[in-house]
């Protein structure tokens, strides 16, 4: 079986004169949580709309290698029937895919959504758990998430989020774009980031650490760089070490023992990564 789930290939797309992605080439293994950051208007969107059939790319190749012939989609909004039942709505798509309604019934349950309510009277929150019960009906092999906590209160966050890892750890893959950073830290186990319609970055996260310290002499972090993953500021005060907790222990050991000074060692996340992305490329 193919490690891929999904392939993006040099994809475009043009609307009018206007350019939205250019150039945009990336992969999703299966079993990851690939998560897509960037700032409004980078392109997010528009990228998982043409992945979910939604629209046609201008140029270049989506290819999907899924078992089912379904992706999980949740939209960052969507409008159901308000007139019908959140039980109906669940029936109504879950004979779309051929599946048993009485799952989504459970899940519903699990997500305290009370399933003989109209639609038109759900909070946003209760939307979103029915948005998300939705694009679980019939257990994707895959699926794309935008924005799925975007005005949740903490607690619905928090139980999307969870519901988000317990799929993960079933083995699914997820394509997820959100602006909330601190979501990406919990879940994902790629990140990449997107600016004016292209891809900037695409890495594996990694644990890595960012150090505060005296001015660390050239000669020393050229040592150290030899024995761990570094890189720095200009003045040799900010160190950026891709390592684990023990590598991390081990290289402030070598510092305070060559007399520098360490004032704040941290676990560096998600909005670091951006942050250092976007400050290189600007």
């Amino acid at each position: 079986m193919d490690t891929q789930i999904l392939a993006v290939e040099h994809l475009n797309k043009c609307f009018g004169q206007a350019e939205i992605l250019h150039d945009v080439d990336f992969s999703v293994s299966r079993g990851d949580v690939y998560g897509l950051v960037g700032q409004n208007g980078a392109g997010k969107t528009t990228l998982l709309r043409l992945i979910a059939g939604l629209m046609k790319p201008t140029k270049g190749n989506i290819l999907c290698y899924m078992e089912k012939d379904y992706i999980g989609y949740m939209p960052q909004s969507c409008r159901f029937d308000g007139a019908q039942t959140v039980a109906s709505t669940i029936q109504f798509f879950s004979a779309l895919r051929n599946a048993d309604m009485q799952n989504g019934l459970r899940l519903c349950q699990k997500l305290e959504l009370d399933t003989a309510k109209r639609v038109k009277h759900l909070s946003p929150g209760q939307q979103k758990k029915l948005q998300m019960v939705i694009a679980m009906t019939g257990d994707p092999d895959f699926y794309i998430l935008d924005e799925p906590t975007a005005g949740l209160d903490p607690n619905a966050s928090h139980e999307m989020n969870k519901l988000i890892q317990e799929l993960h750890q079933q083995g699914k893959s997820i394509l997820i774009s959100s602006h909330i950073l601190q979501d990406m830290d919990d879940i994902c186990t790629n990140v990449a980031i997107m600016e004016s319609g292209r891809l900037i970055y695409d890495r594996q996260l990694e644990s890595s650490y960012i150090i505060e310290t005296s001015i660390v002499p050239d000669k020393l972090f050229t040592q150290l760089a030899q024995k761990f993953s570094l890189s720095s500021n200009q003045e040799r005060t900010l160190i950026h070490a891709k390592t684990d907790r023990e590598g991390v222990a081990a290289l402030i050991g070598a510092l305070t023992a060559n007399s520098v000074l360490v004032y704040e060692a941290v676990h560096s996340n998600v909005k670091d990564v951006v942050q250092e992305q976007l400050h290189m490329n600007n």
